[in-house]
């Protein structure tokens, strides 16, 4: 090994080091608890970690808890093949099948050759129960907020209850200065419903929580899947913008067929809260916070249909 060898693998070893340091503050991030988005009343999100020690048993959970996110990439792609069988021990490229799960298993490397997954968590989308005629007394308290660090500001009022199985799904990581989505996919019976939206907002929570400044993603390289992703704020990434942005060779999980785009993570809302009551029911909602006029606000809060205060009130938050 010449010296020039020895210097670029020593590069590399450096390198791997920096992303595997980066890329553990991802277990500062709590896993698998329901985590209120402020202004979207119907969902919650969840970070999942399906990196089991038997990365096959995380695979199968994760393909069972969000299969749609498997099958938008793996639809009329070659499967790789079975193992034990001859083809399995050909030199080959890797499927996207692999791809997939080797990111959700969060799959890492010891050979500085080779891709790391190591640091991936998936993050979900998840319906929200709220009953229209809770039992008595169900309401009469608040949660407490878990976690302090992600979610809207106060306590969950009702309490995050999920209503079936994740509607949206994406895997990120944590890394030097970006936060990488190289997966996204909504259920196709959800799309076109704002689902997407909301899961980018959660992903920007989670950035901002990690004082991450962007958002790297990586799009399939198809004219319409991109404009839905520029109508999110995100745009083209070039070459410079990669090397701008500190990107080398190898950071980022990234497919054929496929174009990185990016956006900035914006700056938290400012929000407002309002508390409904009606008789056994209690829900605390959401809304941005704008100039508004206090006598109206007022009023238009202590209006109510039926004028019985014992049985309906509303209570504007400070």
């Amino acid at each position: 090994m010449g010296a020039s060898d020895t210097e670029t693998l020593e590069s590399n070893r450096q390198r791997r080091s920096q992303l595997l340091a980066a890329r553990a503050r991802a277990n500062e991030l709590p896993c698998h608890e329901p985590i209120e988005l402020a202004g979207r009343p119907n969902v919650y999100y969840e970070l999942r970690d399906y990196s089991q020690p038997d990365k096959l048993d995380g695979s199968k959970q994760a393909r069972s808890d969000v299969p749609y996110l498997f099958k938008s990439f793996e639809t009329g792609q070659a499967r790789p093949p079975r193992p034990g069988t001859k083809n399995a021990q050909l030199p080959r490229a890797a499927t996207i099948h692999e791809y997939l799960d080797w990111t959700v298993t969060a799959q890492g490397s010891q050979a500085l050759d080779e891709l790391d997954f190591s640091g991936f968590r998936t993050i979900v989308l998840v319906p929200r129960f709220r009953p229209h005629w809770p039992a008595p007394g169900l309401f009469d308290k608040e949660h407490s907020k878990k976690p302090r660090r992600l979610g809207a500001p106060r306590n969950p009022w009702p309490v995050l209850l999920c209503d079936g199985k994740p509607v949206c799904a994406a895997t990120i990581r944590v890394s030097l200065g970006y936060l990488e989505i190289p997966f996204f996919a909504t259920l196709e019976s959800k799309r076109k419903r704002g689902y997407g939206r909301a899961l980018v907002e959660a992903i920007e929570e989670v950035a901002r929580s990690l004082n991450v400044p962007r958002l790297l993603l990586c799009s399939t390289d198809d004219p319409i899947v991109k404009t839905t992703w520029r109508h999110l704020g995100f745009v083209y990434t070039s070459q410079q913008d990669l090397e701008d942005f500190g990107v080398q060779h190898g950071d980022l999980v990234h497919m054929d067929n496929t174009v990185q785009m990016h956006k900035d993570v914006p700056l938290a809302r400012e929000w407002q809260t309002l508390v409904v009551r009606h008789q056994h029911l209690c829900q605390r909602i959401y809304f941005p916070a704008q100039p508004y006029n206090a006598a109206h606000a007022e009023t238009a809060v202590q209006y109510k249909p039926e004028p019985t205060p014992a049985q309906s009130n509303g209570l504007l938050e400070h």
